[in-house]
């Protein structure tokens, strides 16, 4: 015998949903769908968005990159010390042309993850690893209208040059963005439960290892909502597959992958927190 249609109420309006029981885990997930509104991010409007084209985005990376080895600047050094030290003597036109391959990266890979997976209304949201704040511009930019953005950054020069941006949304208002230096294996400050969206899109892929995430990911799953979204990036020492295990063993869902473009190997992983 066929299952009975199940009819879902919503403000409004009434839906009858032929043949799913509103308690399979389709019936459960086409009732989300219906009773929360998604915020969606069109395939062209990504496109139209960010730093302009990547070969031209590489050029000036590589014209800033010669200017600052004249001045004696040299920001691939491995010694930290070295590298905050380059990044402290750069005017912020300097970095932003450096790191402008990352931020290319960034206006595609983040509204492609957001896309269909949270809620369309104001947003808790954290930035591990914001760097500057290229990928916090990002967030601000798509998450709805009233989200409250917070940036997490080990490096105190990088957060100089966060502070010193602004953060609008796609209408123009500003956006309520604050920032705190420590890094993102230490316990984060928000509450139990009280965060909508945790994005990464560097640090996780080439700054952790299987080894050295656990703490990170008790921390995602204590601060975010039921249903809260995370989206992490891989990399070279994280690769996709051992961070999808990792998850699923901590009860994350995983919702999928994207790229900045088809031979991007890295990319971000989204997921949900199950309840």
């Amino acid at each position: 015998m066929k299952p009975r249609d199940e009819v879902l109420r919503t403000p409004g309006m009434l839906r009858t949903i032929p043949g799913v029981r509103s308690t399979s885990p389709l019936g459960l997930l086409m009732q989300r769908h219906i009773l929360k509104r998604m915020l969606t991010i069109s395939e062209r409007e990504i496109r139209s968005q960010g730093p302009g084209r990547l070969l031209a985005v590489c050029w000036r990376q590589w014209l800033a990159e010669r200017a600052l080895a004249r001045r004696g600047i040299r920001f691939r050094a491995t010694a930290f010390g070295q590298v905050l030290a380059a990044y402290a003597a750069m005017t912020q036109a300097e970095f932003d042309a450096i790191n402008g391959p990352q931020a290319w990266a960034n206006w595609r890979t983040i509204p492609r993850a957001l896309s269909g997976h949270v809620p369309d209304r104001p947003l808790r949201v954290l930035d591990l690893g914001c760097g500057t704040g290229s990928s916090t511009s990002v967030l601000a930019f798509y998450c709805p209208a009233g989200a409250r953005i917070t940036g997490y950054e080990l490096a105190e020069p990088m957060l100089a040059f966060a502070r010193r941006r602004e953060y609008r949304q796609r209408d123009g208002s500003s956006v309520n963005v604050d920032f705190v230096c420590q890094g993102v294996t230490e316990p984060l400050r928000e509450s139990d439960g009280s965060v909508d969206l945790i994005n990464a899109s560097g640090v996780v892929g080439h700054h952790l290892k299987p080894a050295t995430i656990a703490p990170l990911i008790a921390e995602l799953r204590r601060v975010l909502a039921s249903d809260g979204v995370a989206m992490l990036d891989v990399g070279p020492t994280m690769p996709a597959r051992e961070l999808r295990r990792l998850m699923a063993d901590a009860g994350f869902a995983y919702l999928g992958r994207y790229r900045s473009w088809f031979g991007d190997r890295t990319g971000e992983l989204v997921f949900r927190r199950d309840a």
